[in-house]
């Protein structure tokens, strides 16, 4: 009797140890929307670093510059910049086919990828205004532009080498071969897409519809919708990453609006995906001054950068622990150098808005 209550109570002691391991990790099966845990904000008392520079595209025309060695605020407006364009914003002139605020600059970015040309890294950069240009990250110098689609969202470097720009104002997936210069093809998906995925097969591809709040799951081979991902939870969304393994995909639910562009009442949060089942298995939810636009990982996925926006005076390079799912670091990308150099933001009613992050893992290399 003593020897079945014995093994009774380690069963019940297992048993209570994987509820508190599946809770604390956060996949757990609560409903359809996934379990959601909300992120804490406990910064470390010393600077959590990486052998990385971060590059953020703006709507101010540039990209901030965070050098994560020293995870030190940029505030030197030539070296922690790169200046591309005029500042614009996202959401004047024409979005998923409708005209919105009239055009009052044309300009700013949204996205960029990192590539190598002929030993060097450069970047490749989409702007608001469909364009693309590239810079050399060694000699800091600038080409282009080249016209390519109508307001970019993201730009990702597809399993084919070729860079995949998704479009908010027409819907369409835009390749675009660097080495030649030119649109090598142009898929229709949604009505103002921002950000595209694959397996590590290239079997799938998760593509975000921002007003929709769909993900979008494509056989890659055929080209063909296969899903459409969709939750109370993503009324407004943005980018997508794929975590380092390729078992799930990360998504961007600020919830900056409601169904139908009406004020927001929806927490920010990160929604995540099992690529396996293609549902929602978890979801983060972010303080209210955290809106994230974009993610990265670091190579051994314990860590999540989130290039986010306050809406307020600020935007900032968060980080996320993946094991307790705590904000551990914050680093402000846009008031640091603003605020010195008497820069006034004018446009997105005075914030400052970054959105897609692109990080050079050990630059010197």
């Amino acid at each position: 009797m003593k020897k079945r209550l014995f093994v009774v109570l380690i069963l019940a002691a297992a048993l209570v140890g994987y509820m508190a391991f599946t809770g604390s990790v956060g996949y757990g099966k609560e409903s359809g929307e996934g379990h959601a845990v909300v992120a804490k904000v406990e910064l470390s008392k010393k600077p959590i670093t990486f052998d990385g520079i971060a590059y953020i595209a703006g709507h101010g025309g540039h990209i901030a510059i965070i050098d994560m060695r020293t995870m030190k605020s940029p505030t030197d407006v030539e070296k922690d910049r790169i200046v591309i364009t005029e500042a614009g914003s996202e959401m004047e002139g024409k979005i998923a086919g409708m005209s919105f605020e009239k055009v009052q600059k044309a300009g700013g970015m949204h996205g960029q990828a990192l590539i190598k040309e002929h030993g060097d890294k450069v970047l490749v950069v989409g702007t608001l205004d469909g364009d693309v240009y590239k810079v050399d990250l060694k000699t800091g110098k600038k080409t282009g532009p080249w016209k390519v689609g109508e307001k970019f969202c993201g730009a990702i470097v597809g399993p084919d080498g070729k860079i995949y720009f998704e479009d908010m104002a027409d819907g369409n997936v835009y390749v675009w071969d660097s080495k030649t210069l030119k649109t090598a093809d142009k898929m229709p998906v949604g009505k103002a897409v921002c950000g595209i995925q694959w397996t590590k097969n290239a079997k799938k591809a998760y593509i975000t519809d921002m007003p929709t709040g769909i993900v979008y799951v494509y056989d890659w081979k055929t080209k063909k919708k296969i899903k459409e991902i969709k939750s109370p939870e993503m009324t407004f969304i943005h980018q997508d990453r794929m975590t380092p393994d390729g078992r799930y995909l990360w998504v961007s639910a600020p919830n900056e609006f409601d169904p139908g562009l009406k004020p927001g009442t929806h927490k920010s949060q990160v929604i995540i995906i099992d690529t396996n089942t293609d549902k929602i298995v978890k979801r983060i939810i972010l303080p209210d001054n955290i809106r994230p636009h974009d993610f990265a990982f670091t190579a051994d996925g314990k860590y999540a950068l989130l290039s986010s926006r306050t809406y307020g005076d600020d935007s900032k390079l968060v980080v996320l622990d993946r094991k307790n799912d705590h904000i551990v670091e914050e680093v402000s990308a846009c008031k640091s150098c603003h605020q010195p150099n008497g820069i006034e933001v004018k446009m997105d009613k005075g914030s400052p808005l970054l959105c897609g992050i692109t990080v050079d893992w050990h630059p010197g290399k």
